[in-house]
Formats: C-alpha cells, sequence, structure tokens
C-alpha cells in the first residue's frame, strides 16, 4: 500500500514540472501585447513607405515619357514654341539602350501633341529620310540626306516645308532626358530648342508636393513673330474740294506688317474716293473742278501703336492710335494731306476708324489754268474687315 501511494506522488511531481515547463507565464503575455500595440503603427508607416519606394521605382516607361513630354505639350499649347508653322520632323535620335522601333512611336507622339495644341500643319517628308546609291567605278556609296543642306532646302522648297525638327532622346535608370530642336528650312537659321528631364518635370514637382511656380517662374511675356495684315476700309468723308467741302464715299485697302509683339503697326494705305453728287448723278457746273467726280488716288504711310498691352485678347474691343501722311492725286491736282486717327477693333477681323485730316494749300489746274485752291481740314468715318 505504502509503494503504491510512493509511485503516485512521484507521477504528480513529475506532471506538475512537465506543465510548468510548457506553460507561458503570466508575467511575460503583457510585454508581448504591449509590444505588438506599439509596434503597430510603426509596421504600418514602413509598409507605406515601402508602397511609395516601389511606385516610384517601378513606374512605366511610357507613363514617365508622358509626363516628360507633357512638358513639351505645355509650352505649344501656350505658344512658347516659336517655328511651328509648316513644320516636318526630320531626324530622330535614340540613345543604345532604346530600340530603334521605338523612334517611330516619338515621332507619332510628338506629332499629335503639335496637331492637337496648335494650328501648325505637319507634313510629311519620306524624302527627306531617303537613302540613295550611286557607283563610283567598283564602289557602291549609299548617302542620305542629312548633311546635304542644299538638297534639304530644295527638298523643303517643292514639299512646302519652312521648319524641320529634330529630337534628340536619351534614357537612363535615373530619368528620360528629350531635346526638341527647329530650325528654318531655307536659311539653316535655330528658331527654337529646349531639352526636357522626367526629373524636373512638371509632374514630378507636383508629386513632391513642390510648388511648381518656384522652379520654373511663368513667362511674363509671349513672342509674337512679325505678321502682314491686310484691311479694306468702307470711309465717309468730309473733306476739302476746289473752293468748297465735299461728302465723299471713300474705299481703302490697307497693308501693315505687326511687330514689337503686335504694339506697333507700319505699312501702306490707298484711299480712291468719289463725290456724294456724282454718286447721285449730279452734273458738275461747267467750267468747275471737282477732285472727286473722277479718276483720284490717295497714297498714304500709316504708323500705330496698339493700346491693349503685353497680349491681345480677342474677347475686349480694342483700341489704337494711328497717323498717316501722304498725297492725293486726281486729274489737274497733286497735293499732300496728313491724318491722325483712333479706332476701336471688335473680335478678330472687325474695326471702327475715326480720323482728323488736314490738306495743306495746293492748286488745282483745269486745261492748264488755275482753277482754284484746295486746302482745309477733313473728317472721316470708317468699318474695317481685318485679315
Amino acid at each position: 500500500m505504502r509503494s503504491h501511494l510512493l509511485i503516485l506522488l512521484i507521477a504528480l511531481i513529475t506532471s506538475g514540472y512537465l506543465y510548468a515547463q510548457v506553460a507561458p507565464k503570466s508575467d511575460e503575455t503583457e510585454p508581448n501585447v504591449s509590444l505588438q500595440k506599439d509596434t503597430a503603427p510603426e509596421t504600418t508607416g514602413s509598409k507605406l513607405g515601402l508602397e511609395k519606394d516601389k511606385d516610384k521605382k517601378f513606374r512605366s516607361f511610357y507613363q514617365v515619357l508622358e509626363e516628360t513630354i507633357a512638358d513639351f505639350e505645355y509650352d505649344v499649347k501656350n505658344g512658347q514654341v516659336s517655328g511651328l508653322k509648316n513644320l516636318t520632323i526630320r531626324n530622330i535620335g535614340v540613345s543604345e539602350n532604346v530600340p530603334p522601333s521605338f523612334r517611330q512611336h516619338l515621332e507619332l507622339v510628338t506629332s499629335e501633341k503639335i496637331v492637337r495644341n496648335s494650328k501648325t500643319r505637319m507634313i510629311q517628308c519620306l524624302p527627306c529620310k531617303a537613302k540613295s546609291a550611286n557607283i563610283f567605278g567598283d564602289n557602291v556609296v549609299i548617302s542620305n540626306t542629312d548633311g546635304n543642306s542644299v538638297q534639304l532646302a530644295r527638298i523643303a522648297k517643292m514639299s512646302g516645308i519652312e521648319n524641320f525638327m529634330d529630337i534628340a532622346f536619351s534614357y537612363q535608370p535615373s530619368g528620360m532626358l528629350i531635346s526638341f530642336y527647329i530650325v528654318d528650312a531655307e536659311t539653316g537659321t535655330v528658331a527654337w530648342s529646349k531639352s526636357y528631364n522626367s526629373e524636373t518635370s512638371r509632374a514630378t514637382a507636383f508629386r513632391r508636393g513642390v510648388d511648381f511656380n518656384q522652379i520654373n517662374p511663368k513667362t511674363d511675356q509671349i513672342e509674337f513673330a512679325p505678321t502682314v495684315m491686310y484691311r479694306p476700309t468702307l470711309y465717309y468723308f468730309y473733306q476739302a474740294n476746289v473752293g468748297t467741302y465735299s461728302s465723299v464715299l471713300g474705299f481703302a485697302f490697307r497693308m501693315v506688317e505687326r511687330y514689337d509683339n503686335r504694339k506697333k503697326e507700319v505699312g501702306f494705305e490707298m484711299n480712291y474716293m468719289m463725290d456724294v453728287n456724282t454718286l447721285m448723278g449730279v452734273t458738275p457746273t461747267a467750267g468747275t473742278v471737282n477732285l472727286y467726280s473722277g479718276f483720284n488716288l490717295t497714297l498714304l504711310f500709316v504708323h500705330a501703336w496698339n493700346l491693349w498691352g503685353e497680349i491681345e485678347s480677342y474677347n475686349k474691343a480694342r483700341n489704337s492710335l494711328f497717323i498717316a501722311a501722304g498725297g492725293t492725286y486726281a486729274s489737274g491736282f497733286l497735293g499732300a494731306i496728313g491724318r491722325i486717327g483712333y479706332e476701336w477693333r471688335f473680335g478678330k477681323h472687325w474695326a471702327v476708324p475715326v480720323s482728323l485730316g488736314y490738306r495743306p494749300p495746293a492748286t488745282a489746274f483745269l486745261s492748264g489754268t488755275s482753277a482754284g485752291s484746295v486746302s482745309g481740314i477733313e473728317i472721316g468715318l470708317g468699318v474695317s474687315a481685318m485679315f
């Protein structure tokens, strides 16, 4: 009986000792829970950080390309690219780690950005990229038009091309670099050139939370190329005639060049005038001279100052001040005239000018005999169409 009790006691002691070794202690469980609570935010933050790094590192090649070329699109849309007239893409160079087939993709993307954001006429110039083979003795020489400026100018003239664009594309693991280069097809003069880096693009700046205006100051002035403007005008004048004043209807045609960012205009104006009485069929008194009953021509040199600031907006009425000086020729008469005028321009094609002029004394002749003097002021009102 004692031996059975001894065996049972030994069994109880042994099982208690094993349970104590396997079961966790209560004072060790709480630190494990608190550690998980304390480290949870850090673990979540580190996961987000890894996701950010992953997005930055593994962005799509074409996504980065789109972000980089978007800066070029922005410049085209805002009129900051010169030479976009009758344009063709001539050469595209890519770095060695880019397949040659990428050239065509880059050309199509660039053309699409230009056509979408401007009124440029893109011309496909196949002869510009063609190669020719010539036999010289026992040798066959293969050449292209890249280094032949005379041949390129001839091709451009035949195809109506005014500007060539060259593109250079470089790709490295750290980023992309796209350079654009526009030259005048006839003279070879550089019209515009700029490089775009993916690491300094507008999209990259916005992604980093940077105010882009701090690293790329806005353009305060847009450079406009000089252009020629044509404008027919219908006038009503009250002006000096031989010994009297006449009501006159006149037709004018003005051709001016706009320069200094469209703020000034210079050119010529031609007037032909007809007396109202002549238009009504009234016969002049015998022995009198009417300057505006037959052929007459007034030629003026004109200079205008446009008073609308740096940028012309067709959505607003604009004001312009002009002066003109010249002379009038009619049968038996030749005299000088000077004018000063002010006009209001509406929309893109319409204007209403008013003018005040003066004719210094000049003599009109009838069959070689003096018929009287012409001198005095004139007042005019017109309606113009501008093209």
